[in-house]
């Protein structure tokens, strides 16, 4: 076979016949670019929802590094220092916490760090300089504000500490001043080398590390090459430096993609599951548009095998014209994905915890949407294109798209031809082109019925149980920072300010909750308990368990509540009945049951308490109760211990401590702003209050459901929009191919009217199927992919709905008789004599 250098005909026979298929051309630009721009979109999404995450997690930790080892006497931090596979190090000495009243709100650490950790650990001066003498300190911006001080240097400064057990009071010079950050999980005051040296000379490193206090004990932040791998990398360190990996804290700045992911798989098949169905609804079209011009043109790549020219020349063609359209699609899909990508970002991020939004400019964003979505475009055309290299000189002139058989089946019938059955049957003519329209017609509505149906379910009082009981709740500080009880118990709530707000006008009742740590006499009943699931719990863990069966104590959270809390605790009942009349006289309690250890004690069961003025009395456990929110109790409970509610007459008795964890109140709505006037105002005074809101938790709600809604309508009206232009393609398709056979049909007396009426019927047909499909098959469906995608939501309850397919299938039913009569009108040119000699 002699080669010829035909490269040039190639190209222009592609040139050509793009040329002449304008039309064509517009569908399948359009179907690109809208397949583009949901992929470009959805990477925009993903990767400015990282980059924000990522950012956000960075100032939340408190730096940039990769991980690092935690409480480190000086020994171990030499050994650890120099490793081959640290490339940055970043070194800090940890004072302690400053415990001016002002700063009750949020908490404010003293500690020394070298200026590698100052940089990287978001703490820059924007004024001044890092502190280099013993008196001069780096302060943040939020806590001069809560001092009362200006953001001037050489300002002083007063903090109070203890060191060892030793209250300080010491004046510092303002060096210089950073820039706070609220998402940070605490402030940091940055003293000298100096400082250190001379307070903390002689400090006893051990006893400081068994104590758990801190003081005095290095950080050591690293940055290894990658951020692969951290916890693996961290524990390699300790192991090359001769350390104990067991006894040395070490950790991982989650801040690292890397490092979610290896805990996070479910999202990576979310968005792999979300690419297929962007891929599938491009496929959809695009081969549909390619398959019409294929069927148009099919003497076309007849004549061109007549001459000659081979499948893979023909396919060259095909996938010329098919790139040329990728050339125009592609980058204006990219620029309008982008776009929207842009818009919706700080939407969806407004609905996370994340401040700030990042928008991502990465270049993943752009090589992604291009591959993916050529990737998409040439699978689209294979069949397409296979279709034209294939078929031979003879078939092209009969080919319309349907296979012949070798047997044909035939009809008989007493009633004649029935325009309706003959509608029907040409709908299963081809079964691979009815399964397209009526797949992307199903997938559309069934995307929407998924939205709809996630939005439907969005449930208020379930997103706001686990928040907020009541309108207002009042508190510590220390309480919303799940830290009260953990240090001296504060006496800034008192029943004095819980007297005031009741007085309040429209204020109903004030409930109370007090609260404080004690130890539970272990009886039979809870060793048993506890010896039973012991061996259910970490290892890291048990060695408390052992304790408390050591000491024969459990550490037990002691609750008194006003009869009002009653109702919000009684939703968690798992065992008894809580009987207020009963509980008011003072001789039963309801405990919570131990996330580890379950049941330690039965409904019915007794125990002994001791007071704190030695006397002790028998309490009857009347309930018990699990996963008390987290507005009921304090954030924290011992792996052995459990929490126990009580009325406050006789947690009064059990223990010495009058001030108030949290109170709860409803308010009337036209009073509502006058209470968070007074409470603001309140705040001002006595800066270790604080207060949360519920209106607060309804706004955040609303503005997640409204993002829910515009993302999830969005994108089912893009996809709504590729499935009606796969039905106007398909309808399109048969109009083409079928030419000869509606001239046929008029030439034997079917006239205009009952050939509308049939292309109507065929339309109608395939709605009704698309609607069949979507109620048998799309129901069923839409549970699961809903359960799977939103049921771990705090905030969702599964409620079965039919209202998208309801409102959409009329629609649906009028688009498919609308576009059969806007096509039938592309025969109505030609006459019945030319219509028949079409394939001749």
């Amino acid at each position: 076979m002699i080669r010829t250098n035909n490269k040039e005909v190639i190209n222009r026979l592609s040139k050509n016949s793009f040329k002449y298929n304008k039309g064509r051309n517009k569908f399948a630009i359009v179907s690109i670019i809208l397949t583009t721009l949901l992929f470009t979109a959805f990477f925009t999404i993903q990767m400015s929802m990282i980059k924000s995450t990522q950012y956000e997690t960075m100032r939340m930790v408190g730096g940039t590094f990769h991980g690092g080892f935690k409480d480190l006497n000086t020994k171990e931090y030499e050994k650890i220092k120099d490793n081959k596979l640290i490339k940055e190090k970043y070194v800090s000495i940890f004072v302690n916490l400053a415990q001016n009243k002002e700063l009750a709100k949020r908490q404010t650490e003293i500690k020394y760090a070298d200026k590698n950790y100052i940089e990287n650990g978001f703490a820059k001066p924007f004024k001044g300089n890092i502190p280099k003498s013993k008196n001069e300190i780096l302060v943040d911006t939020l806590t001069l504000d809560a001092l009362g001080i200006p953001k001037d240097i050489n300002q002083k400064i007063n903090l109070k500490y203890f060191i060892n057990d030793k209250e300080y009071n010491t004046e510092f010079k303002v060096s210089g001043i950073y820039e706070g950050d609220k998402v940070s999980m605490a402030s940091v005051l940055y003293v000298s080398k100096d400082f250190v040296e001379e307070e903390l000379k002689g400090i006893d490193q051990e006893k400081i590390k068994k104590s758990g206090e801190g003081t005095g004990l290095i950080d050591l932040e690293v940055k290894f090459s990658n951020s692969l791998f951290i916890e693996k990398k961290l524990q390699k360190v300790l192991i090359e430096s001769g350390l104990n990996t067991k006894q040395i804290n070490t950790g991982v700045n989650w801040a690292y993609t890397s490092v979610r992911m290896e805990e996070d798989t479910g999202s990576l098949w979310g968005a792999i599951g979300f690419l297929a169905i962007i891929m599938f609804a491009g496929y959809l079209i695009i081969y549909n548009v390619f398959y019409i011009s294929i069927v148009k043109d099919i003497k076309f790549y007849g004549l061109l095998k007549t001459i000659g020219t081979t499948k893979k020349q023909i396919n060259k063609i095909i996938i010329k014209q098919a790139l040329k359209m990728c050339m125009i699609g592609i980058p204006v899909g990219i620029a309008l994905g982008y776009f929207i990508g842009v818009i919706l970002t700080p939407l969806l991020v407004r609905q996370t915890t994340i401040v700030n939004t990042e928008i991502s400019a990465s270049p993943i964003i752009f090589i992604g949407s291009i591959l993916f979505s050529l990737i998409t475009v040439l699978v689209s055309i294979y069949k397409p294109s296979k279709i034209a290299s294939k078929v031979s000189p003879i078939e092209a002139l009969r080919y319309s798209g349907v296979r012949e058989k070798t047997r044909r089946k035939v009809k008989k019938t007493n009633s004649g031809a029935k325009i309706r059955n003959m509608a029907l049957s040409n709908v299963f003519k081809n079964k691979s082109k009815s399964f397209i329209v009526i797949a992307s017609l199903s997938l559309s509505i069934i995307l929407l019925n998924c939205v709809y149906t996630v939005i439907y379910g969005l449930d208020i009082d379930k997103y706001l149980v686990n928040l907020i009981g009541t309108d207002f709740t009042v508190g510590d500080t220390s309480f919303y920072r799940w830290e009260y009880g953990l240090g001296n118990y504060s006496d800034a709530f008192t029943e004095d300010i819980c007297k005031e707000i009741e007085n309040l006008e429209g204020v109903h009742s004030v409930d109370k909750i007090y609260h404080k740590g004690i130890q539970l006499p272990l009886i039979d009943e809870m060793k048993k308990n506890i010896e039973r699931k012991k061996s259910s719990v970490e290892q890291d863990y048990q060695k408390y368990i052992n304790e408390a069966l050591k000491n024969k104590k459990i550490p037990t959270e002691c609750y008194g509540i006003d009869e009002g809390i009653l109702p919000f605790i009684e939703k968690y009942l798992t065992k008894g009945k809580i009987d207020i009349e009963k509980f008011k006289t003072g001789n039963y309690i309801i405990l919570d049951e131990n996330w580890y250890m379950g049941r330690l004690l039965d409904v019915g069961s007794k125990v002994t308490i001791p007071f704190e003025n030695g006397q002790s009395k028998e309490y009857e456990v009347m309930a018990t109760v699990q996963v008390i929110p987290l507005y009921l109790r304090t954030g924290y409970v011992g792996i052995e211990g459990s929490d126990m509610y009580l009325p406050i007459s006789e947690f009064k008795n059990i223990v010495n401590n009058k001030s108030v964890m949290t109170a709860m109140f409803n308010v009337d709505q036209s009073q509502i702003n006058n209470v968070k006037n007074y409470l603001d105002n309140k705040i001002k005074t006595n800066p270790t209050l604080d207060y949360k809101m519920k209106l607060t938790y309804i706004n955040e709600f609303e503005d997640m459901a409204n993002t829910y809604k515009i993302v999830g309508y969005g994108l089912s009206f893009v996809l709504g929009l590729i499935g009606i232009l796969n039905f106007n393609n398909v309808m399109m398709t048969n109009i083409i191919s079928r030419k000869r056979e509606f001239a046929i049909l008029k030439s034997i007396g079917m006239s205009e009217n009952q050939l509308k009426k049939l292309i109507k019927l065929e339309g109608l047909y395939y709605a009704l199927l698309t609607i069949f499909i979507v109620v048998v098959i799309g129901l069923p469906l839409t549970k699961k992919l809903v359960t799977l995608v939103a049921g771990g939501m705090m905030m969702f309850s599964y409620k079965f709905t039919m209202l998208p397919i309801i409102v959409s299938s009329p629609i649906l039913i009028i688009i498919s008789i609308i576009v059969p009569t806007i096509c039938i009108k592309y025969t109505e040119k030609d006459s019945i004599v030319e219509a028949l000699r079409e394939n001749e």
